[in-house]
């Protein structure tokens, strides 16, 4: 089979070639492979490793686009792949992967989903890899700047573009599939020498469909070639595709929710046996590209069916991560953001756009820049108050870098039970944000973005203050499940505001004070007790109008802001751990919730834990608080608990 994968790479001989030189070579460490998508990159490194096999290389492959974007989940990927125990810790991880006494090649497929990781991939982690290892990183989009102008990756970074088949190509590939020569030039006259189209033509071409028409530029081909196959499909399965490149990826249980006259098995079937589908580790996965003029197509012309596909899928991913271990948030989060529509949140996950600019963690000599950008747009008040923020967490601050290297703009994160108490007394902002959250464990629970600046447009809208914001959301995923409230502020309340509110930002300005007699206007987000999966649940459920009452985790025994329970008009104060217990039960009403999973959520404490009986003494002391509704909170044998929404 690995010599059949080389065998069959047609018209990619010089690029594997130049791969296999790269791996077992000297310099550089990193290769960067760029392609439109369909283009082959796959198949090329399909090729490579099995090439590697018989030189003596190990080949560690992770697909980004089932892999969280962030540090630890990298690190644990690459764990499971080279068969070692599963660490978090960067350096322990990277000194697994660096066995001096083999060559190793990393490679990283679907690296623009890895958009959020690429400055701690290039800052951090490679740079801690061995002399005995390289890495290749294969995406559709170009590499940032930072990687060409960085001095510490001068001669050691490397790219390689893929371009489309020539014609003689383009021809041998058609010919060696059993198309006819003249049909051959017919069709790749349509292709154009895209691989995946020409594969797609050769497909239709044998079912007796006809190739046609032509696209606009070469780009377009693939959605072109995508349309032609559909229109020769019959009902059911165009359908099922329009069906499965509205989500993530295509499984049973979805399909039967969005298609109820059509088995899902079936379903299924008849999605494998289409040339622009692959089967992925959580179900089936539509071609990107082709996806795209799909759900496009289907969104203009039958918008009525479109969101009926979106609410049931809706449904569908929110009922498992209801009921998915943790284990597997990462894939629930993963459906529910492809789903939204909200391109803020999306964006950074999905990528649809390049972007020139790099979003990194701040150096000791970037404070020049990032004083310059306040001294220019802020008063003195403001002014000092961030540079006492510099002065105690310059960890806290990350900078956007332009193609050149220069610093563009900034944007202040910090978990808010982390901020040093002079920061606190001398930043009146941060004074009243921070007496919003007297508990220790709601600061700990709380993200605080003190400021974002862009040097040429301020708080106006740029690049570098959409680079900031994306970059904002790997920190979501490392502080999940703790994170719940988001602090963030801006002079001029209506430039956002908009935009802010869709995400469930609300103006907080009571008791803000004046920074050089301007107010800096605050926005608050509380994600609920579910963290970051809860508020995009949340989020979605509003797009597709599936959020119902109670049935979205709200109950009218408990006051979350309060955290009181409110029985027969008496309000009742809760402690931390049965505000968390009882909290965390009302968010899935009518689901059986295990100990373990509360020992987690609640405590913080690992599966082992879920033995004693620290649960049930504090479920007992909310049973008693309750009265009347003490059967809200049921027991269930053998599992845990759950709650009963009241009528």
């Amino acid at each position: 089979m690995e010599r059949r994968a080389v065998e069959a790479l047609v018209g990619r001989r010089a690029e594997l070639e130049r791969l296999e030189a790269f791996a077992l070579g000297d310099e550089p460490l990193v290769m960067h492979i760029q392609g439109i998508p369909g283009i082959g990159k796959t198949h090329l490194l399909n090729a490579l490793a099995a090439s590697m096999g018989g030189k003596g290389v190990f080949v560690v492959r992770i697909d980004a686009r089932w892999c969280e974007p962030s540090p630890a989940a990298l690190c644990r990927a690459i764990c499971r792949e080279i068969g070692a125990p599963e660490f978090e810790e960067s350096p322990v991880v990277a000194k697994s992967l660096s066995d001096g006494a083999k060559r190793t090649l990393l490679v990283l497929d679907s690296y623009e989903s890895f958009r959020l990781l690429d400055s701690w991939l290039r800052q951090v982690f490679l740079p801690l890899l061995g002399d005995s290892v390289r890495t290749i990183l294969s995406s559709r989009e170009p590499p940032r700047p930072a990687w060409r102008i960085a001095p510490a990756w001068r001669g050691l970074f490397d790219s390689m573009l893929l371009e489309i088949f020539s014609p003689e190509v383009a021809l041998e590939y058609l010919t060696a599939e059993g198309v006819p020569e003249g049909s051959a030039r017919e069709l790749n006259r349509v292709a154009r020498g895209h691989p995946l189209a020409l594969s797609l033509g050769s497909a239709l071409y044998f079912a007796g469909g006809q190739v046609r028409g032509s696209a606009a530029t070469r780009h377009q081909v693939l959605e072109h070639m995508a349309e032609l196959f559909l229109e020769d499909a019959d009902s059911a399965t165009r359908q099922v595709v329009q069906a499965a490149c509205l989500v993530r990826t295509a499984t049973a249980p979805l399909l039967a929710a969005m298609l109820p006259d059509i088995p899902a098995d079936e379903a299924l079937d008849r999605l494998r046996a289409l040339p622009f589908v692959r089967v992925g580790p959580h179900g089936l996965l539509v071609h990107e590209a082709v996806r795209g003029a799909v759900t496009a197509a289907l969104k203009s012309r039958d918008p009525v069916r479109y969101q009926a596909y979106r609410r049931a899928a809706s449904q569908a991913v929110r009922d498992r991560y209801r009921q998915a271990p943790r284990s597997d948030h990462w894939r629930c989060t993963a459906d529910v953001l492809y789903l939204l529509e909200n391109e803020n949140l999306r964006e950074g996950f999905f990528p649809t756009t390049e972007s020139p600019v790099s979003v990194e963690p701040a150096r000791a000599d970037d404070w020049t820049s990032i004083s310059a950008i306040i001294h220019s747009l802020d008063g003195p008040q403001s002014r000092q108050a961030l540079e006492q923020w510099w002065h105690y967490h310059p960890e806290s601050f990350f900078v956007v870098r332009d193609e050149h290297g220069g610093v563009q703009g900034f944007y202040q994160a910090i978990v808010a039970s982390k901020v040093h108490k002079n920061v606190i007394g001398r930043d009146p902002l941060a004074a009243s944000w921070a007496r919003d959250l007297p508990r220790s464990e709601d600061r700990a629970a709380t993200l605080w973005l003190r400021r974002s600046l862009d040097r040429d447009t301020g708080e106006g809208p740029s690049s570098g203050q959409a680079a900031c914001w994306l970059d904002i959301k790997r920190t979501y995923l490392e502080l999940r499940p703790r994170l719940r409230w988001v602090y963030t502020c801006y002079c001029d309340a209506e430039l956002y505001r908009r935009s802010f509110e869709q995400l469930g930002f609300r103006l907080a300005d009571e008791g803000r004070p004046l920074l050089d007699r301007v107010m800096q206007h605050t926005f608050r987000l509380d994600m609920g007790v579910d963290s970051v999966d809860g508020w995009l649940g949340n989020l979605l459920a509003q797009e597709t109008g599936t959020a119902t009452g109670e049935a979205a985790g709200h109950s009218p025994l408990l006051d979350e802001q309060a955290r009181e329970l409110v029985v027969s008009g008496s309000r009742i104060g809760l402690t931390p751990l049965e505000f968390g217990v009882f909290a965390y039960l009302v968010a899935r009403p009518n689901r059986a919730v295990a100990r373990y999973e509360l020992v987690e959520a609640v405590w913080g404490y690992g599966k082992e834990a879920s033995t004693s009986n620290v649960v049930e003494t504090v479920v007992r002391s909310v049973r008693q608080k309750l009265g009347a509704h003490r059967n809200a909170l049921e027991t269930v044998r053998g599992v845990g608990y759950r709650y009963r929404p009241t009528t």
